[in-house]
């Protein structure tokens, strides 16, 4: 705990990211990584290879985008940079460990942004208890550019998840909840249409097991439905005793090499049967 609250010190985020508790986020995954580093192992590496194949059909020599870039624990930044002439990572807080890769590679640029666009504008409307703002088209967290490669890694089940507090019981129920899987149709509707080759990583369900025993399953993405997975995994991200005797938390994850031909499918197949 003193270990995280120095870290946590020495690292404050901006006041968007101390707004969103981004920054606190960023020294918990950090240090549940240290404890789980074994457990977290497979699940990384399954994230790096996905994101590496779907780079790998592209020319190469352009500009790679990637959003949730975090500690860069899971992105392979290297390689990366060693294909495309720019890197650029977004996240709405680059802990030190991203700051330092940056440091280490001429050609990758940190970027901080909020990937929905609405923090600031929901959070007012929640203040003043006005209708929320419309998330169905955020705004390029990088103006201009034009990515030959964009990847989401690990956000956009995490998305909705700042504005729970900031929203808190300030927003009808019906309101939040369309808000909220808004912020998660908007960022996959945003990936599709990027230039280039565009790459998902999220969660798609939390579980709680015990053993080969689903105890509990919830929904990750607000209820906003992906179509069938180009490959999945489990993300053991708290193995007993993390955060529980009595079980292990896991996360389901599905990867996309070519997202936007899979998105594009799934919502012609669901006008289709509309």
């Amino acid at each position: 705990m003193l270990r995280e609250l120095f870290a946590l010190w020495r690292d404050r985020g901006s006041a968007l990211a101390r707004s969103l508790d981004q920054d606190r986020e960023a020294v918990s995954i950090d240090a549940r990584h240290r404890r789980c580093r074994q457990a977290w192992a497979s699940h990384l590496e399954a994230t790096r290879h996905c994101i590496l194949d779907a780079a790998q059909a592209c020319p190469g020599g352009g500009t790679a985008l990637i959003l949730g870039s975090g500690a860069c624990l899971d992105v392979p930044v290297a390689e990366l940079a060693a294909r495309f002439a720019t890197v650029v990572l977004v996240d709405v807080h680059h802990p030190r460990a991203a700051r330092r890769l940056a440091r280490e590679h001429h050609n990758v640029r940190l970027v901080a942004a909020d990937a929905t666009g609405v923090a600031r504008a929901a959070r007012e409307s929640a203040k003043r208890r006005a209708p929320l703002p419309d998330p169905a088209s955020p705004p390029d967290p990088v103006p201009g550019l034009r990515p030959e490669f964009t990847a989401s890694v690990n956000l956009a089940s995490q998305l909705a998840i700042p504005f729970y507090a900031l929203l808190g019981r300030k927003v009808p129920d019906a309101a939040r909840e369309a808000f909220l899987s808004g912020l998660v149709t908007a960022h996959f509707d945003w990936l599709a249409r990027q230039p280039g080759r565009a790459c998902l990583v999220c969660d798609t369900a939390w579980e709680r097991a015990d053993g080969e025993t689903i105890l509990e399953s919830r929904d990750a993405l607000e209820g906003v439905a992906l179509p069938p997975p180009e490959r999945s995994w489990i993300w053991r991200i708290a193995p007993r005793p993390e955060e529980s005797l009595a079980y292990d938390r896991h996360n389901r994850v599905a990867g996309y090499t070519d997202f936007a031909a899979a998105w594009n499918r799934h919502l012609e197949n669901s006008r289709a049967m509309a």
